[in-house]
């Protein structure tokens, strides 16, 4: 077992997010975007498999939705507020994709 798949087996959980939003301008009350965590185990896959580094991606899409609070239009009732949270997702998937540090996941990620 190489040193970097050791890393991952020893930490069963990664900080995902760290989401701070930095419009001003535009920027919802304080309360709407806090800092989050979410942890997201990967420790029972082979995340340099493609199918491995499918699961954990789609846990991570999963923990990035939750911790966002991405809802639908219709639920959130505003463009600007609604883009705001698919803002927050895409750039903490990809924040949680580069901390992992897997050309397969992030292969998955960029495809």
């Amino acid at each position: 077992m190489n040193k970097r798949r050791t890393f991952q087996s020893f930490i069963t959980a990664f900080a995902v997010f760290v989401i701070g939003m930095p419009l001003a301008a535009n920027a919802a009350a304080p309360s709407q975007f806090e800092d989050v965590s979410v942890k997201v185990s990967y420790s029972d896959l082979n995340i340099d498999s493609i199918e491995g580094a499918r699961v954990l991606y789609s846990r991570l899409q999963r923990a990035t939705r939750q911790a966002c609070n991405v809802q639908s239009l219709k639920v959130v009732g505003s463009v600007r507020a609604h883009a705001k949270t698919l803002q927050c997702y895409e750039e903490a998937l990809k924040s949680a994709v580069q901390r992992v540090d897997s050309d397969t996941l992030t292969s998955i990620h960029n495809s």
